[in-house]
Formats: C-alpha cells, sequence, structure tokens
C-alpha cells in the first residue's frame, strides 16, 4: 500500500472510531443508570404511594421506547423526569412515615354514633386529602366545569386547614415553542391561582410555577397523549 493510501486509510479509521464514539456519548446510558437505580430504591414510594410510583415507572417505559427509536434527547428527559419523580417522594416518605397512605388509616368519629369511620381520600375533611390534576383545551387555559368543582374542593380543605399551602405546576403539550409552552403552562397555573382566590384563599398560601412541554405524563403525539400533557397539578408544598 502506497503512503498516501495508508495516509487515507488512518483518516478514515479514526473518522470512523470518532463518530462511534460520538454516537455513544450521545446515549443516556447514565440517566438510565440513575432511573434504574432510583425506581430499585423507591419501595417506599411503591407501598406508599402507589400512583406516583406507577407514573415514575411509565415514564421509564416511555425513555426506554424513546432511547430504542434512537431519539436520546427525549429520552434522557424521561429518564431525568422518572428519577426526579421517584426520588422526591421517596425522600418525603423517608421524611414524613406517618403521611404513609398505605400505613397511615385515614379515621375519625362520627359525631352522631361516636363509631370511627375511615376518612373519603378526595374529601375537604381529610386532612391529607387527595389533591387534583385539572386538564385544558388546546392552547387554553380556560378552566373546564369538572375542574372547576375539583377546586372548589381544594378551596374548602384549604379554609379548613388554615395551616396547609399548595404548589400548582402548569404544564403544556409537546407542540408549539418552548418559550410559548413555558407561558402557556404558567397561564393555566396563574388561573387555577386565580381560582383559589376566587374562593377566598390567600395568595400567599400558593406558589405556582411552569415546566411547560418539559414533564410529560404520557409519550407520543397524538390527541391521547397530548390532552393527559394539557395540565396544572396541584401539589402540598411546604409554606
Amino acid at each position: 500500500m502506497r503512503r498516501s493510501d495508508r495516509l487515507i486509510h488512518a483518516i478514515l479509521v479514526a473518522l470512523c472510531a470518532t463518530a462511534i464514539l460520538a454516537g455513544c456519548a450521545g446515549t443516556p446510558k447514565d440517566e438510565r443508570a440513575r432511573a434504574e437505580q432510583a425506581l430499585r430504591d423507591a419501595e417506599v414510594v411503591k407501598n406508599c404511594d402507589p400512583e406516583t410510583y406507577a407514573t415514575a415507572l411509565e415514564l421509564f417505559n416511555a425513555a426506554q421506547a424513546a432511547e430504542k427509536d434512537k431519539d436520546y434527547t427525549k429520552a434522557k428527559e424521561l429518564y431525568l423526569a422518572a428519577e426526579d419523580k421517584v426520588k422526591k417522594f421517596a425522600a418525603y416518605y423517608r421524611a414524613n412515615p406517618d403521611k404513609c397512605l398505605a400505613q397511615k388509616k385515614k379515621e375519625k368519629k362520627d359525631d352522631d354514633t361516636g363509631a370511627i369511620v375511615e376518612l373519603d381520600p378526595d374529601s375537604p375533611d381529610n386532612p391529607d386529602m387527595r389533591l387534583p390534576v385539572v386538564y385544558f383545551a388546546l392552547d387554553s387555559y380556560d378552566l373546564r366545569p369538572d375542574d372547576a368543582e375539583k377546586l372548589k374542593n381544594v378551596a374548602q380543605w384549604m379554609g379548613r386547614f388554615g395551616t396547609v399551602a399548595v404548589r400548582i405546576e402548569g404544564h403544556a403539550d409537546e407542540r408549539g415553542s418552548t418559550d410559548y409552552n413555558l407561558s402557556l403552562g404558567e397561564r393555566r397555573a396563574q388561573e387555577v391561582l386565580r381560582f383559589l382566590q376566587r374562593q377566598g384563599i390567600d395568595a400567599g398560601r400558593v406558589r405556582t410555577l411552569s415546566y411547560g412541554e418539559e414533564r410529560p405524563v404520557a409519550t407520543g403525539s397524538n390527541e391521547e397523549a397530548w390532552s393527559q400533557n394539557r395540565r396544572a397539578e396541584v401539589d402540598k408544598a411546604n409554606r
């Protein structure tokens, strides 16, 4: 082989090696490993809050599907979202074992009979009431009548338990620019806040933030997924 041919061959080999390494560097290997470890360590969430654990598992499965399709950017985001969700709740339940829904039976005495009755998890009488997710139409931040009823329950609950505070997270589906979706998520969160204020809730007990399209709960470029991602989540927060 002539010297020039050897040089060309060496360059081609180097370029191929560089391309392979670049491809490997782009895969979400580290993010996947962290999400897997977080799920393994989250037995407390699986036992105390199976719905949250199931959501984290759905995010992980969606990340695996995105990775299989070589959409590494989306896969990384979904792995990180799964890790974040399950780690956050695991830390909460470890620090607050008395809040474990599966271990702490919600009870009160019936005023008339004196009997012990179990509290409805969706009742404003329950200090650990399950807080709702509200959904929106495309490109809208108007509350639907059914969701307004859910938020009335939240206002009643906050009225009965004056020390509680909430965080409202606004979300959007994947369509539209990143900046637009962040703005739309914020408008959705603010609309929920305004509704609670009209019910007599002090704005100082409510914090709003927007994730835009960054934290989907459903994957897929179709209306079934988009409708689940156009949402505002109400969660308990520290004052």
